[in-house]
């Protein structure tokens, strides 16, 4: 089971937290694809992971700066499915095979939680090196009660043929326009 810690108040959380999540119906039956997603704040992934536990119940594996890693790496890695990002190259490499092995990974290609025009191509390149379609969020996120929504888009798949730079800069701006349709 996903998270046995923390799958208990995991959804009464949640439910408090979010307000709407629009295009569930988005989400494969598949669970073999990449999340990315705009970020807001610092429990943007809890918002995120609420939806695939419930309609897939598996554990979305997060590439995560060295913020979270003060928890230990036990925490980290084996109950929150985290993937440090000390090292870029190792990052990439244990994403590419948990994706392998049939797990979903999740990215914010702008790092941090304040929009870049620059965003990192660490996502495409796992999509098209692992063949494997990416899961577009919209995330409108919020610290408060009943003020947290998200929009699920249509899976997205790369050309190899395309420009990397290019694809995640209109990924990024398909992922913003999600964020701004949620009503």
């Amino acid at each position: 089971m996903p998270y046995p810690i923390t799958k208990f108040w995991f959804y009464p959380l949640n439910w408090i937290m979010i307000k709407r999540i629009k295009g569930e119906n988005n989400i494969p039956k598949n669970p073999n694809f990449i999340i990315i997603s705009n970020h807001e704040n610092l429990v943007d992934p809890l918002y995120i992971i609420y939806p695939m536990l419930w309609k897939l119940n598996k554990k979305v594996h997060f590439v995560a700066t060295p913020t979270w890693w003060f928890l230990g790496e036990k925490i980290c890695r084996q109950w929150a499915g985290g993937i440090p990002l000390f090292n870029s190259e190792q990052a990439y490499k244990e994403a590419k095979e948990l994706i392998k092995s049939g797990e979903i990974v999740g990215i914010f290609p702008e790092g941090g939680t304040r929009r870049t025009k620059n965003p990192r191509t660490g996502a495409i390149r796992l999509a098209l090196d692992t063949k494997t379609p990416i899961l577009p969020i919209g995330l409108k996120s919020s610290y408060m009660p009943f003020c947290s929504a998200l929009n699920i888009g249509k899976l997205i798949y790369p050309n190899k043929n395309k420009g990397i730079k290019k694809q995640t800069l209109e990924l990024m701006k398909y992922v913003y326009k999600l964020r701004n349709d949620i009503n």
